[in-house]
């Protein structure tokens, strides 16, 4: 026999809503469609993987999946408030899908493509931990039942923008801006999705700009994996000093991209602020 809904609502997480469900035994139930959003993927469809969840979708995944999770990444088939069957997951998996790409992230076999997911999990489960802890204070003081009922929602929004801003702030939005402008790209401020080249232009006039050695120790921290992408931005790998450093020079260089019109005249501003930099022009990429 079918579970039945016994309460419903929508939670929203990174700026999508989330459809969700109590059922009669207390199961937490989330809508799969609306999590992929939340972590920037497509709408989900038929795994074309035997065996694997629509969910996760990916058979590179797969390995990172631990046992006591996979059920949970089974679709939950139950019977809605109006008389529909309907399906959904285990509110766990929002938990899970952020476990996974952070697994796949930390052994190195993420693509660049898929850098961004880590990035969106990393927020994500941070924020729901530090809203965990204000829903056990409130649950254990009372203050539950004072508290606006959206109130953890707020909370939660307020973290996620701000961690989100944390990882965005060593390379400011006015970096990418400048530097799509320079390549003749359009540029969307709410994707974090980056063109290949955009990796050759920060080594270019930012990481070959610093003292020297420090990009080819960055290289040696942070190698890059089968597929060809890096598990960590090298900022990360970077100390107190060398994040100050790299702040500063981020203000120079961002200053001679905006009084660029082309790669031509940029580089012969980098060149004459940076006149121990031989070689610095490069083949522009195709508009």
């Amino acid at each position: 026999m079918l579970k039945k809904s016994k309460y419903t609502g929508v939670l929203n997480i990174a700026g999508n809503e989330i459809h969700c469900a109590v059922l009669d035994d207390e199961t937490r139930i989330v809508n799969g469609t609306n999590v992929l959003k939340a972590f920037g993927r497509k709408q989900m469809g038929a795994s074309k993987h035997q065996g694997i969840s629509p969910i996760l979708t990916s058979k590179s995944l797969e390995q990172y999946v631990h046992d006591d999770e996979a059920r949970k990444l089974t679709p939950i088939t139950y019977v809605a408030k109006n008389g529909r069957e309907i399906s959904g997951y285990h509110a766990d998996v929002i938990h899970i899908i952020c476990e996974i790409y952070l697994r796949a992230r930390d052994a190195g076999t993420l693509s660049d493509g898929q850098l961004h997911l880590a990035i969106q999990a990393d927020i994500i489960i941070r924020s729901l931990a530090k809203t965990g802890v204000i829903a056990l204070i409130d649950e254990a003081t009372g203050y539950q039942y004072e508290r606006e009922q959206d109130h953890l929602q707020k909370v939660l929004a307020a973290y996620i923008s701000e961690d989100f801003l944390k990882w965005q702030r060593r390379f400011p939005r006015k970096f990418y801006q400048e530097l799509f402008r320079l390549c003749g790209w359009e540029y969307d401020p709410m994707s974090l999705k980056r063109p290949a080249y955009v990796g050759k232009l920060t080594n270019k006039y930012v990481y070959d700009l610093l003292p020297n050695g420090v990009l080819t120790k960055l290289r040696e921290l942070n190698p890059k994996n089968e597929n060809g992408g890096r598990a960590r931005k090298h900022h990360q790998h970077l100390k107190d000093a060398g994040l100050q450093h790299l702040e500063r020079h981020l203000t120079k260089i961002i200053t001679l991209f905006e009084i660029s019109d082309d790669f031509h005249q940029l580089d012969a501003h980098v060149n004459r602020i940076f006149n121990d930099v031989d070689q610095l022009l490069l083949s522009l990429p195709e508009k």
